[in-house]
């Protein structure tokens, strides 16, 4: 069966696929596509916010982090939905944990956000402090805002970026030091970036349930998919 994967960023995404294909198994032809594939370092530049619009974090196929325009890239992922629908894939899978409502396909198309979003609700109560890893500093506010209507008696947002090698492990005991001194409940690792190797990272600075928009997404295409 094939089944594609989309970016927001360049394809291939090697720094996802290689941790989630064992676990969807090897039954799977995997397609992938970014939205940022075929650009030049000219057109990706144009792609960058501008104050006021909103950041979305992403990687490039060398492995660097860019930033780029929410509003700016939906025209070019609904293009790379039609390229993966050509393809004959079965599901899509995206590859970002953003809020794109806007984004639709003839295939069941699985976005992370509401299924992460669900989970969380599903387990934070008015007790629970929320704790939560954007990928930028820029997406702190933005952060607050997306996640302060879950039930819960307050939310601490902090950020380092998954796609940048270096202090990675001083960054994640950073944030987990910071969310032990504010005594967060519960943790989210809110980008398709962060690894599963983050999670139990962070959890061996401070043992406390982490969610990561990668399992969010692989439980999405389990169910899709009837791998459960």
């Amino acid at each position: 069966m094939k089944i594609g994967f989309l970016t927001i960023g360049q394809s291939p995404r090697i720094d996802v696929t290689a941790e989630i294909s064992p676990i969807l198994g090897s039954n799977f032809e995997i397609y992938e596509a970014g939205a940022l594939d075929g650009l030049s370092s000219e057109d990706i530049k144009r792609l960058e916010p501008s104050p006021g619009e909103i950041t979305y974090v992403s990687r490039l196929k060398d492995g660097s982090e860019v930033k780029l325009s929410r509003e700016r890239i939906i025209p070019l992922l609904m293009e790379k939905v039609k390229y993966l629908e050509r393809l004959g894939v079965k599901c899509i899978g995206l590859l970002c944990s953003g809020v794109f409502p806007e984004l639709y396909s003839r295939v069941p198309l699985v976005k992370p956000e509401p299924i992460l979003r669900g989970m969380v609700e599903s387990i934070s109560n008015r007790n629970i402090i929320l704790g939560v890893i954007m990928p930028s500093p820029r997406q702190i506010n933005m952060g607050l805002r997306k996640w302060m209507h879950i039930e819960c008696s307050d939310v601490v947002v902090e950020s380092f970026s998954p796609y940048i090698i270096e202090r990675r492990v001083e960054n994640i005991r950073r944030v987990a030091e910071k969310f032990k001194g504010f005594n967060v409940n519960l943790a989210v690792m809110d980008c398709i970036g962060f690894t599963f190797k983050d999670a139990v990272r962070f959890k061996s600075f401070y043992n406390i349930p982490v969610l990561t928009a990668r399992f969010a997404l692989i439980s999405g295409l389990k169910a899709v998919l009837n791998e459960c």
